[in-house]
């Protein structure tokens, strides 16, 4: 490709979390550019990109604007990237966005970088600023030579540094579905969304500043969605904060993706847990095993929290939808409760971690709150001695509830959760951490607490090595029935298809052959067998 073939007058760079994750906010402003769009380039990073090659790669299509997303997850390479660009290339109009700068706009670092912040949503506001950019920058040139005066071309707007974009309305958006490449249908999510807004005030979300529900053409969004299964999009997660607030527009999706079925089609919706009406129960009902994911924030099963921070609570709701929902449906139900909301001790979310494990969710996602700029979880900070890191993203530190080192030992929890639990590696041997148990969390906290001081790391732990310390822990410290445990580690390593014996578990007497679903091979009895397992610990 030639220099001028590889020009782009508009480039949005985006930095997503992962590479797995396409940037859909960068996407729908791309789509409307008008027309602007063919002058218009996308490029997305993850974040172990670094600075400095990013920059390379924005500048080799010759921009004269730079879009750059801001999120909670990536400001920190965003005002890296803003600072390297904005030195090198003072002349580029460097335009931000998205939900982190929207609030508290000037008191961040990378606002001294930008030339332009819109806050809110873009679709509207960003192609009328950059056409009002590139029509005075055309104007400006020398008639004769047709060379740029070298002046920034925002100078001129210096007066709308920050423009404040109303909610659009979507019905006029055109929708950014065919951006996504067969690279992205291939590896990455597939973000759809339905409509925008949410009616609740929960404080700790932003969706709470947005309390109108919008909602896209019908007649467009089932094209578009067409349109991607005959690409080959098997996986959708829909982003609306609040998808069954009508139920019959959620049956119109449902009944549409069971009509276009096929093997690997998965969608993740985000549900409101107390509003599952039987009609939409027997819909789920009728849907494959597996075809549906529904994250169910619950957050707080205690009232009185729940009533502070303006969160809907319907416990005896709750607890019979999440029932019917394991008993009855397909549903991979993934839940969520979140530490450190004002006013909750470590017994309440004991208790509440209880609770929500009784109802047998598929995963539990423990999330620690973050103070998410503009979010009016804010007003509570006084009351509670609420403290927050400074640094993205933004995580309670300490509460007047739960002191700092309580708070690292949640954290921790969480971590070890998704490792030992949520990943889906130890469906057998996870349980014993906390068989027989009065209480799971207690339980799960000492695992936690003894995998922490044996290996000083919440990072990524190897299989293998998780399930040799998984049977220390088990079999010495708590004692249980050797070859239980082995058999439930052994399992669930054939589970993965592996066809080989773990170096830890070949003294047992496994032998090593195709890997073969639901294996039951027991070891053989061996007397010797307790005495192995005590000795590991000078092994590991």
């Amino acid at each position: 490709m030639n220099q001028q073939e590889n020009q782009s007058d508009i480039v949005f760079a985006t930095f997503n979390a992962r590479y797995a994750h396409c940037s859909f906010g960068a996407r729908y402003l791309l789509a409307n550019m008008g027309a602007l769009r063919n002058r218009s380039e996308l490029i997305e990073f993850d974040l172990q990109m670094n600075p400095r090659i990013a920059v390379e790669q924005i500048l080799e299509h010759k921009p004269l604007i730079v879009s750059i997303g801001c999120y909670i997850w990536n400001i920190d390479l965003a005002t890296q990237v803003a600072a390297l660009l904005k030195n090198i290339r003072p002349d580029i109009t460097l335009i931000l966005g998205g939900p982190e700068i929207s609030h508290e706009t000037e008191e961040q670092e990378i606002f001294q970088y930008a030339d332009h912040v819109i806050c809110g949503e873009g679709e509207v506001e960003l192609p009328k600023l950059c056409k009002k950019l590139i029509t005075h920058r055309e104007e400006r040139k020398d008639t004769k030579s047709s060379k740029l005066i070298p002046a920034p071309c925002s100078s001129f707007l210096r007066g709308e540094k920050i423009i404040h974009a109303a909610p659009v309305d979507v019905t006029q958006l055109e929708l950014p579905y065919d951006l996504y490449t067969e690279e992205d249908i291939a590896h990455r999510a597939i973000y759809v969304e339905s409509s925008r807004g949410c009616p609740f005030q929960c404080e700790y979300c932003m969706s709470s500043l947005d309390p109108c529900v919008r909602y896209f053409p019908e007649k467009n969004l089932f094209a578009a969605f067409s349109n991607l299964l005959d690409r080959g999009a098997r996986r959708f997660k829909f982003v609306d904060r609040t998808f069954n607030i009508d139920i019959a527009f959620v049956l119109k999706v449902l009944d549409f993706f069971k009509q276009r079925h096929a093997p690997g089609m998965m969608l993740h919706f985000e549900v409101i847990p107390d509003h599952l009406p039987d009609e939409l129960m027997e819909a789920v009902k009728d849907c494959p095993p597996g075809m549906l994911q529904f994250e169910i924030g619950i957050q707080t099963f205690n009232e009185t929290v729940a009533h502070r921070i303006r969160r809907p609570l319907d416990i005896a709701k709750i607890e019979g939808n999440m029932r019917r929902l394991r008993e009855e449906t397909g549903v991979h139900i993934h839940a969520d409760l979140i530490a450190g909301l004002p006013g909750e001790d470590l017994e309440s979310f004991e208790a509440g971690f209880n609770r929500l494990l009784a109802l047998r969710p598929q995963e539990i996602q423990l999330g620690i709150l973050k103070r998410l700029r503009g979010a009016p979880i804010d007003r509570h900070s006084d009351e509670w001695k609420m403290v927050y890191s400074p640094h993205a993203p933004y995580e309670i530190l300490q509460t007047s509830q739960i002191p700092f080192e309580q708070m690292q030992r949640i954290q921790r929890f969480a971590r070890y959760w998704n490792l030992t639990v949520n990943n889906g590696q130890f469906i057998r041997a996870a349980p014993l951490v906390w068989k027989n148990a009065p209480s799971p969390f207690a339980a799960f906290m000492k695992w936690s607490d003894w995998l922490y001081a044996r290996t000083g790391t919440t990072g990524n732990l190897h299989m293998v090595r998780l399930a040799k310390l998984l049977l220390e822990f088990l079999t010495i410290e708590k004692d249980l029935d050797e070859e239980a445990v082995v058999q439930a580690l052994w399992n669930d390593y054939r589970r993965g298809n592996r066809p080989d014996v773990p170096g830890f578990l070949k003294k047992f007497g496994f032998a090593q052959g195709p890997a073969e679903r639901g294996d039951t091979t027991v070891p053989p009895a061996s007397s010797g067998l307790a005495r192995q397992s005590r000795h590991l610990q000078d092994e590991l």
